[in-house]
C-alpha cells in the first residue's frame, strides 16, 4: 500500500550472473487515501540491471502508465509483469518492460531447498473453509497471521441440484477480502441468480465452470444470471485461464426467435460498485448480453477474456452483445477475444472515459456508439479504442443515433477516438448512422440531429466484405446536426476494384474523398 508517488522498488542488481529477483506474486498494489492516480512506478533502477517481476497481481489505478521510470544512467533493467489486472495492469504504454511467458517461481527466487530454511507456517492462511460445514482454523501462535479466509463452496454435482446457495454461503463467509474458489475440473449448476452481495475485496476464481440452467419459466425477467450490485474491489478472476462461465444460452435463443417479448438475463451485470476486475476466464453462449456494467460503475476492468456464443440450430444468437457500457466511468477493456452476433462493445448512454486497447471480434456489429436517442437524450463521452482487429462484422466501428420528432431525444457524442483498427471482410469500416431503426421517409421529414463532436477515426487499414462493395464506409450524419468528425490514415479497400467512402452531411476536411447515397 502506498501513502505517497515515487516508486515501490529500487532493485540494485548490477551483473548478469546475479540471480537474485524482486517477485510480486499475487499481491494488491493500492494507495491509503486519494489523490495518487497514475503517480506510483513499479520501480526504478538503482543499478544498471535491476530484475522485477509483479505476476498475478491487482494493479489500481495509482500506477502510471509507462510503469517503471529511470534512474541509474545506461541502465538495461529486466522489469517483467504477468497476468495482472486492474486499471493499472495495461503494457502498451511501458517503459522498459520486457515479455514474459510465464510467472516466476518462488524455487527460481529462493532456490529449491528453500522449505529446508524458510519457516512456511505462515504460507497459507490460518482461516479456511468449506461451504458445506464453514469450518474455520485459527492460528494461536502468529504475529504474521491474517483474517482473510478461503472458501471451497461443495458442488452437488448434478445439474438438477442447484450449487448457488453453496456458493452464495462461501461468500457471506469468505467474501470480505477473503477468497472463494471454483476448483478445476468440476462444474457448479446455477439453477438460479448468483448474488456477488458481502464480495467486497473479495477474490474470486473461476477454475472450474459455472454453469446456468435453461430453465426458461425461472430466467425469464430476470435482470442476470451472476448480479454484482455496488460492490468494490471485488476480483473475479481465473489465476490458471481455465475457468469457465456458461450461460447455456441455447434454449433461450431458440425461444426469442418466435417469441421476441421473452426477455433474457444478462450472464454477469454489473450495476454500481468500482474498483472491480474480471479476468483470465472464458465465457460461453449466454442468454443475452454476455457483460453489462451500468448504474454509475467506476473503474472496471476486463482483461484477458474470451467469450463466445455459437448457435447449434437454425436459430442465431440473438442480443449477444459482448460488453455494454453505460452510464460507467473509467472502465478498461484489454486482451479481449469476442465471437458473437450482436455490438462487440457497446458504448451506451453516459459510457465515458472507457478505454480499450487490443480486441479481436468476429461476426458483430461492430464497436458501436449507441444506440442513443430513442426515447431520452443521451450522451456518450471521452472513448479511446485502439488496436482492434474486425473479423466479418456488419461493421467495424460506427455511431447509431435516432432521428429527430416522434418522441426521440436529443443525442450528444463527443471526443471519441478509434485508432489502430484492422478490417478483415466486415461490410463497412466505418458507419454513421443517424437514422436508426428508422425508415428513410420518416428520416427525411425529421432528420437525424445529433451533435457529434471531436472524433477521430485513425490508421484504418484491410478490406471489406463484398456486400456493400465498393463502399467500404457509410458515413450519414444528420442534415439537423453536427458532424465533427475527421479521418486520418485510411488504407481500407474493397475486394476488387476501388473503393469509395459514402458521405452525407460531412465537413468538407474529413480526411478522405467522399462519394454521395450515403444512408442509416
Amino acid at each position: 500500500m502506498s501513502n505517497g508517488d515515487g516508486s515501490i522498488t529500487a532493485n540494485s542488481r548490477e551483473q548478469s550472473s546475479d540471480t537474485s529477483w524482486y517477485v510480486f506474486d499475487n499481491v494488491n498494489v493500492t494507495s491509503q487515501g486519494t489523490g495518487l492516480e497514475g503517480d506510483v512506478y513499479l520501480g526504478r533502477p538503482w543499478r544498471v540491471l535491476a530484475r522485477v517481476m509483479y505476476q498475478n497481481s491487482y494493479l489500481s489505478s495509482i500506477i502510471n502508465a509507462a510503469g517503471w521510470t529511470t534512474m541509474a544512467a545506461d541502465a538495461t533493467p529486466l522489469y517483467y509483469e504477468y497476468k495482472n489486472t486492474g486499471p493499472g495492469a495495461s503494457t502498451s504504454s511501458r517503459k522498459y518492460e520486457t515479455s514474459a511467458s510465464g510467472p516466476v517461481s518462488i524455487e527460481t527466487v529462493l532456490g529449491s531447498d528453500y522449505t529446508s530454511w524458510v519457516d512456511t507456517s505462515a504460507a497459507n492462511s490460518p482461516i479456511s473453509a468449506d461451504a458445506s460445514t464453514l469450518t474455520r482454523k485459527s492460528s494461536e501462535d502468529s504475529t504474521r497471521s491474517t483474517d482473510a479466509a478461503t472458501c471451497t463452496p461443495s458442488s452437488g454435482g448434478s445439474a438438477s441440484t442447484d450449487d448457488t446457495p453453496a456458493i452464495t454461503t462461501a461468500i457471506k463467509s469468505c467474501g470480505q477480502g477473503g477468497t472463494i474458489v471454483i476448483p478445476a475440473g468440476k462444474t457448479y449448476y446455477l439453477n438460479s441468480v448468483l448474488d456477488f452481495t458481502g464480495c467486497d475485496s473479495c477474490d474470486f476464481q473461476i477454475e472450474g465452470t459455472l454453469r446456468a440452467s435453461n430453465n426458461l419459466n425461472y430466467w425469464e425477467g430476470k435482470t442476470a444470471i451472476i448480479y454484482l450490485k455496488d460492490i468494490t474491489a471485488a476480483k473475479v478472476r481465473s489465476v490458471t485461464g481455465s475457468g469457465i462461465i456458461d450461460g447455456n444460452g441455447q434454449a433461450a435463443w431458440d425461444e426469442f426467435s418466435t417469441n421476441s417479448s421473452y426477455r433474457r438475463p444478462t450472464l454477469v451485470y454489473t450495476a454500481g460498485g468500482s474498483d472491480i476486475t474480471f479476468g483470465g476466464f472464458s465465457m460461453v453462449n449466454p442468454p443475452n448480453v454476455f457483460h453489462s456494467a451500468n448504474g454509475g460503475a467506476s473503474n472496471i476492468v476486463y482483461t484477458s477474456l474470451n467469450l463466445s456464443a455459437i448457435s447449434t440450430s437454425k436459430n442465431p444468437a440473438h442480443n449477444t452483445d459482448g460488453f455494454d457500457v453505460g452510464p460507467a466511468t473509467y472502465v478498461t477493456y484489454n486482451n479481449i477475444v469476442v465471437l458473437n452476433d450482436d455490438d462487440c462493445i457497446a458504448f451506451k448512454s453516459g459510457a465515458s472515459y472507457i478505454t480499450v486497447d487490443g480486441i479481436t471480434c468476429t461476426g458483430s456489429h461492430g464497436l458501436s456508439v449507441g444506440s442513443l436517442g430513442e426515447s431520452s437524450n443521451d450522451s456518450v463521452t471521452n472513448i479511446y479504442v485502439s488496436n482492434a482487429t474486425m473479423i466479418n462484422s456488419a461493421k467495424a466501428v460506427g455511431i447509431k443515433t435516432y432521428p429527430s420528432g416522434d418522441g426521440h431525444g436529443q443525442s450528444t457524442v463527443t471526443n471519441v477516438t478509434y485508432t489502430g483498427i484492422k478490417v478483415q471482410g466486415s461490410d463497412y469500416a466505418i458507419q454513421i448512422q443517424s437514422c436508426y431503426n428508422s425508415d428513410a421517409s420518416y428520416c427525411s421529414s425529421n432528420p437525424g440531429n445529433a451533435q457529434i463532436s471531436d472524433v477521430v477515426f485513425a490508421d484504418f487499414s484491410g478490406t471489406t466484405s463484398k456486400t456493400d462493395s465498393p463502399a467500404t464506409s457509410n458515413l450519414d450524419c444528420g442534415a439537423k446536426g453536427k458532424c465533427g468528425i475527421k479521418i486520418e490514415g485510411y488504407d481500407v479497400a474493397p475486394p476488387s476494384g476501388t473503393g469509395k467512402v459514402l458521405c452525407a452531411n460531412t465537413p468538407s476536411d474529413l480526411g478522405v474523398a467522399c462519394s454521395s447515397d450515403a444512408s442509416g
